[in-house]
């Protein structure tokens, strides 16, 4: 675990060779996939996914209005990499997907005016040139966030500014209230941002907790977990500085953001995202208790490869001094470890009603419906003796039980590996104070 007394100068040092590195190592092409890597099958199947939920209806509205005003929609992204957020935007469902339905996205390519990606890294920016040189609405520029929208001021109003996988946690309280401020500046009402950012309470970094002054609040982070254990194990691996948040926080944020630049600026909504599955679960990096979830999920979703089931339970500790923290944790673990043991009992053939589980009546609904899906499931397909029904169907629905159970839990307190929030561009404040209500 880093030493917490170690605070890093966050103008001398965004990463830039990490992610030289990790582009030239191939992390940054379209797609990879898998148990591994930066592409791995938690990100496909669990964060990317809820992130196109969370912001489905906001997209949907933007799009909306630029089809009534006749013209494609404008997105600036904040902190772009190699583009993996137009990604993101152009498969976003228009709804959940019944059996019959094929996909229908809410953003289509076509309908994109401009992406914009901004980035600080040289190496991302060629990159992503490189990925989409075919698309002629996708462009890349060179950009430091910290010091605003920069050259990007001079372009017309954005409908989306964007930014994912953790990009703005790049920048110190104070960079990111700037540019925030620049955004409200810019935009046109109605417009959103949307702001991906590391979540102080995961319980990847439980050191990291207790932060109170903003030097504490910005620590050493790796993304050591694109690396081989030799490389982490040796010290090559680079540290930079990332400023971890809260939801409470990014609501402060907002209302500063609000007063700064004279502009009513909203939280619409705030999303905790992998809670017990983020990246350094596995590394044991920052301290975690947790055992390695994040690999064992993958595992889940892979074809052909069986998961021990009994190493998929969470051994919760609690954190000294965060009592609130420790109790939503222990409510989220007895969830997790109810279902993955109904599973287990259900597979080795026990016949099991679910009304008369210990406990049934006080599992929280959201515990119910994954226990009743999960039934249903092995009901379902126990009697086909085509292919590896286990690991190929019920272990993969396992995962999708877990995925939309802590969804439906979360609550947008930084308790992810991820915390996400969309913010919307209001009507300048005159005489009405900030409206930071989620």
């Amino acid at each position: 675990m880093p030493d917490d007394g170690v605070h890093m100068n966050v103008s001398a040092n965004m990463g830039e060779r990490t992610y030289a590195e990790t582009v030239a190592r191939g992390f940054y092409g379209k797609n990879m996939g898998g148990l591994f890597g930066k592409y791995d099958n938690v990100r496909a199947h669990w964060e990317d996914a809820m992130t196109r939920v969370a912001l489905r209806p906001f997209v949907r509205e933007r799009v909306e209005r630029s089809v009534k005003a006749g013209r494609g929609v404008r997105i600036l992204d904040l902190g772009c990499g190699a583009g993996q957020g137009y990604e993101q935007l152009i498969r976003i469902d228009s709804r959940d997907l019944d059996l019959a339905d094929e996909h229908r996205y809410v953003l289509r390519p076509e309908q994109i005016e401009l992406y914009l990606g901004l980035d600080l890294s040289e190496a991302m920016i060629e990159k992503g040139r490189e990925n989409y040189h075919d698309l002629q609405s996708v462009k890349f520029d060179v950009a430091d966030l910290r010091e605003g929208l920069g050259k990007a001021r001079t372009q017309a109003p954005f409908d989306i500014y964007f930014s994912s996988y953790g990009a703005l946690s790049h920048l110190e309280a104070a960079a990111l209230r700037r540019c925030l401020r620049d955004v409200a500046a810019h935009a046109n009402p109605g417009a959103i941002v949307v702001l991906d950012l590391l979540g102080r309470f995961s319980p990847e970094w439980p050191g990291y907790w207790s932060a109170s002054t903003e030097e504490e609040k910005v620590r050493p982070y790796s993304m050591s977990y694109l690396y081989p254990p030799s490389e982490r194990q040796s010290g090559a691996v680079e540290k930079f500085p990332i400023r971890f948040w809260t939801g409470d926080e990014v609501r402060e944020l907002t209302a500063q953001v609000s007063e700064d630049s004279g502009v009513n600026v909203r939280v619409c909504e705030l999303l905790d995202r992998s809670i017990f599955v983020g990246r350094h679960t596995d590394t044991n990096e920052y301290g975690t208790s947790l055992p390695p979830l994040r690999s064992r999920v993958n595992q889940l979703y892979e074809q052909n490869i069986r998961t021990n089931l009994e190493q998929l339970r969470v051994f919760y500790r609690d954190v000294p001094g965060a009592d609130d923290l420790n109790r939503f944790f222990r409510s989220a673990t007895t969830c997790w470890n109810v279902l993955v043991d109904f599973t287990i009992e259900r597979l080795r053939g026990t016949r099991l009603n679910l009304v008369d589980l210990d406990g049934w009546r006080d599992f929280r609904p959201e515990l119910q419906m994954a226990l009743m899906t999960i039934d249903r499931i092995i009901d379902g397909v126990a009697w086909i003796d085509v292919g590896d029904v286990r690991a190929n169907v019920i272990e993969p629905q396992l995962a999708y039980c877990l995925r939309r159970m802590q969804h439906r839990i979360q609550e947008g307190r930084g308790c992810g590996h991820g915390l996400v929030a969309v913010l919307q561009i209001g009507e300048p404040l005159g005489d009405r104070g900030p409206n930071v209500t989620v």
